[in-house]
């Protein structure tokens, strides 16, 4: 009876030993599954996650990296949607069906980038352009580079922005009158809501879509571009607040200027200087460019947006704008961050910002008929110029802040309250 008790005690005894090796196994295991992994921000950082949520993310993964699938649906549940279907035909149409109802996050497996016929991923592209989907594309192979690479608005945040610079807009139209007729001048607008009129969005606003440009890539990517990328890589899907402090008026452009953090300035690849490249030596190359770069009315693309925004809440004046409602919803599943303090300030203004690295820093809110959108930074690169020249320079007050004529049909309002928006670190795929 003893020796058939010391046996039963031997037995549990070494059946729960198997148990706790196959425990620690599969720990460990999973543990070095997610240490091979790539570190991807929206799935491992909470501040990028939480942004994620209130916006709209679509994922392209290489079919060998399906793991991750896993990861998305533990973190996003029922706001995200994963797409391996191996007809690509009943793919696109999942990745379609899900965008249109607005997930927070697609996941799509889109097949080997490394073999010998890598996928197209031109559909999904599209896709995500036409519906405000801001794209990261994970553990692409090295000559994989987007077009460009920056700081992303979601679809809420960019119509917020884009109203408020256009109520500002038309306050100072209001409100100063030298620079009413200037902007009259070159507008060729008789009255307030033609002159309003004037900037267009460029393609790469499409849908009114904003963004920071940090390094345009273009076709052909030299090494060095190839090497930033690969150093600022992990950083795509971060989270980032951007400062807005100032707007820049020219005849050619519309843009907000932006302060950079210290974070941000790390990522940026911007040029800063212009070296040659001054408006007047692109103009042969923005001119081609134009041939290809659709522009639609700021009024349209608002349009487009269904806005629905109580304009009491913003930096406003007494205009409605004209707008046609595709749905009863306001982007349901994207939720603007856009903080604007409207309350008095009573700093000093600063005309010298920024300078130096990131001084370059835009948002482009629209583009005069036959521009391009390159061309605003350019405008800001001017103005931080001849903000060095220390020149008495015509100033007026405003409620907003400071409006400073700079000549030649340039002006910048210095704002009193500075904007702050949250954004997204990630890049843009062509979609031809």
């Amino acid at each position: 009876m003893f020796e058939r008790r010391r046996c039963l005690t031997a037995f549990i005894i070494i059946l729960i030993g198997v148990l706790i090796i196959s425990v620690c196994t599969g720990v460990y295991l999973n543990t070095m599954s997610d240490h091979n992994s790539p570190e991807l921000p929206f799935l491992s950082d909470s501040d990028a996650i939480n942004y994620v949520e209130s916006s709209k993310l679509m994922v392209l993964i290489s079919n060998k990296e399906e793991n991750i699938f896993r990861k998305i649906q533990d973190t996003y549940g029922l706001n995200a949607t994963c797409v391996s279907d191996e007809d690509v035909s009943k793919r696109i149409a999942d990745v379609q069906a899900a965008c249109t109802r607005d997930q927070h996050v697609v996941a799509i497996s889109v097949g080997n980038f490394e073999s010998s016929d890598p996928p197209d991923m031109q559909p999904y592209t599209q896709i995500a352009r036409d519906q405000n989907y801001i794209v990261s594309v994970v553990n692409g192979p090295e000559n994989l580079l987007p077009d460009y690479i920056g700081w992303h608005l979601n679809e809420a945040d960019s119509c917020m922005l884009g109203l408020c610079a256009h109520a500002l807009l038309e306050d100072l139209l209001k409100t100063v009158p030298e620079f009413c007729s200037d902007f009259r001048n070159y507008s060729q607008g008789e009255t307030i809501p033609e002159m309003l009129k004037f900037y267009q969005l460029a393609d790469s606003n499409h849908n009114g879509m904003l963004h920071c440009t940090a390094k345009y890539f273009g076709s052909s990517p030299d090494e060095s571009s190839k090497e930033y990328f690969r150093e600022v890589k992990g950083n795509i899907t971060m989270n980032f607040e951007t400062t807005v402090i100032g707007i820049v008026f020219t005849p050619r452009t519309f843009g907000a200027r932006l302060k950079l953090s210290q974070e941000q300035l790390k990522l940026w690849g911007g040029d800063d200087d212009g070296k040659a490249k001054m408006k007047t030596v692109l103009k042969n190359e923005i001119a081609r460019s134009n041939e290809d770069d659709r522009v639609s009315s700021l009024n349209s693309a608002m349009a487009h947006h269904s806005i629905q925004c109580d304009s009491n809440n913003l930096a406003t004046t007494d205009s409605k704008l004209p707008m046609k409602k595709k749905s009863a919803r306001y982007f349901p599943n994207s939720q603007a961050s856009l903080v604007y303090l409207t309350t008095k300030s009573e700093e000093d203004p600063d005309f010298h910002p920024v300078s130096g690295r990131g001084s370059r820093a835009h948002m482009t809110l629209g583009i005069a008929p036959g521009e391009s959108a390159v061309t605003t930074g350019y405008d800001l690169l001017e103005v931080v110029k001849l903000e060095e020249e220390e020149k008495d320079w015509p100033t007026y007050p405003t409620t907003r802040g400071w409006l400073r004529d700079y000549g030649e049909n340039r002006w910048v309002l210095y704002m009193k309250n500075k904007i702050t928006v949250e954004t997204l670190f990630a890049g843009v795929y062509s979609v031809s």
